[in-house]
């Protein structure tokens, strides 16, 4: 029995330096591909600066967000910090149309077009237009789809430039309905707008490309008819000389009138299509300066859309419904990566007696002085938002609660200064102030408001203007 169990154990020895062996194995394989990163991330930390501050040199949001970057990185900040600053980096290209249209984005919505194989430059130009047509058929509403159909059969129909004109316009009054009509997020309808400005123009700048590769054929006809012209001309001076060959002489005659009269055909064929593309020509022209005109109009009248949907008509300020979605963009980032920000909470004291003494102008003026003194007070990625009443919430990334206390301070030392003059008593604005920063455990953006709602309690308890953390 014992005999048994030494060989258990004997067995189970060698399976223990086995495993010892592969773990020894595995550790060394471990801290060889630690090691690579290390020194990878050390090239990158090192060298990556230099490069963007060689670019980053002019005064753009572009470069300025390029010159965050590479602070983040000689810094050594934390990977969540980068890459919120490679988002920041993203959103200034989009802005300042930098790189081509297609590598702005991930993947949009005109992001991948099947490039049809066609005989002919107006098929290739109908089908790319039928592209535009399919995608917005995938993404908009189906009240929409008898206008589609209807664009959709126009294309097939098409014969020339002068059609397809025509039917783009169809396409750009469908959008604008589209953009009037949406309720989706603004930003999504921007990103839209722009990606169909991207597609459009790739299809008009093909097409003014083959104007150039006609005149170049044109050209080459020209050539062509030219030196065709002279061989004749020559091949008639020798059969002029062959005056005893008058069979040979006949013969080589009735070829060269076949010949002249085949290239009398081409050059009227060649004048024919000549003309037509000139008319084309014209088309295109006059046709791509509306549609700039038309692609830039609808880009305006987005973003004016946006702007007023996002905007506190009263303060200038954002408003809830700006605030809501860029404080579930925050708190995403945090619960992803750890990204640290805090929330203020600011509220008017006393505000409804200002209201009832002075009349509701002179309360609406002191909430806009509010906002005119304390937007200066913040950074650039900041967030101040009108929450309702005389309530504003700022957002501000990157930023723990002690930072935020200490700037909540500067904002309720400059609003204590306001005051107005009413008849001949003398206004004056403060407001309470509660601060708190996203935390270890919260899981939802509620959880850090209500930590703010409550300091700001506390500091009307203590006697109002004042700021408290919590």
């Amino acid at each position: 029995m014992s005999s048994v169990q030494d060989k258990r154990i004997i067995l189970l020895e060698d399976q223990i330096k086995k495993l010892q062996s592969q773990k020894d194995i595995l550790i060394k394989e471990l801290d060889t591909v630690e090691e690579r990163f290390e020194k990878m991330n050390r090239v990158y930390r090192n060298h990556l600066p230099v490069i963007i501050d060689s670019v980053a040199t002019s005064d753009t949001l572009f470069s300025k967000t390029c010159r965050e970057l590479s602070m983040a990185l000689k810094k050594g900040d934390s990977q969540g910090k980068i890459e919120y600053i490679f988002e920041q980096l993203k959103t200034a290209m989009l802005k300042e149309n930098i790189g081509p249209v297609s590598g702005r984005k991930k993947k949009g919505l005109f992001s991948s077009f099947i490039k049809a194989n066609t005989e002919s430059f107006i098929d290739e130009y109908k089908q790319s237009y039928q592209d535009v047509v399919n995608n917005l058929r995938s993404n908009l509403d189906k009240k929409y789809a008898r206008k589609l159909d209807n664009i959709m059969a126009r294309l097939a129909s098409a014969e020339d430039t002068n059609d397809i004109t025509e039917i783009r316009e169809s396409v750009f009054s469908l959008i604008f309905v589209y953009i009037s009509d949406t309720n989706q997020d603004r930003g999504k309808v921007n990103t839209f707008v722009r990606e169909v400005v991207g597609k459009i123009l790739d299809i008009e700048s093909k097409l003014a490309n083959t104007h150039q590769q006609t005149d170049a054929m044109f050209k080459s006809n020209e050539g062509f008819e030219s030196v065709l012209t002279a061989e004749l001309k020559g091949l008639k001076q020798t059969s002029d000389l062959a005056l005893n060959l008058d069979v040979l002489k006949s013969q080589v005659s009735e070829r060269l009138t076949s010949i002249e009269s085949v290239l009398d055909k081409k050059q009227v064929n060649d004048q024919t299509i000549r003309e037509r593309a000139e008319k084309n020509r014209h088309a295109f022209k006059s046709g791509f300066a509306k549609l700039k005109q038309e692609l830039d109009e609808a880009t305006r009248y987005s973003e004016e859309l946006e702007k007023k949907l996002n905007q506190d008509q009263l303060t200038g300020a954002y408003n809830r419904r700006a605030y809501d979605k860029r404080v579930e963009e925050e708190m995403a980032r945090f619960l992803r990566y750890g990204s640290c920000f805090s929330l203020l909470l600011m509220d008017a004291d006393k505000f409804k007696l200002i209201n009832d003494n002075y009349g509701h102008a002179i309360g609406d003026k002191c909430l806009q002085e509010i906002i005119k003194r304390t937007l200066p007070l913040l950074r650039k990625n900041d967030m101040l938002a009108r929450y309702g009443g005389e309530e504003f919430l700022v957002i501000m990334p990157e930023t723990d609660g002690i930072g935020a206390k200490e700037a909540a301070e500067k904002i309720r030392q400059t609003i204590e200064k306001i005051k107005f003059i009413y008849k001949k008593d003398i206004v004056r604005v403060t407001v309470s102030i509660g601060v708190s920063q996203a935390q270890k455990g919260d899981k939802n953006h509620q959880q850090i408001f209500e930590r703010a709602d409550v300091a700001v309690y506390q500091a009307k308890e203590k006697g109002r203007n004042r700021v408290l953390l919590n």
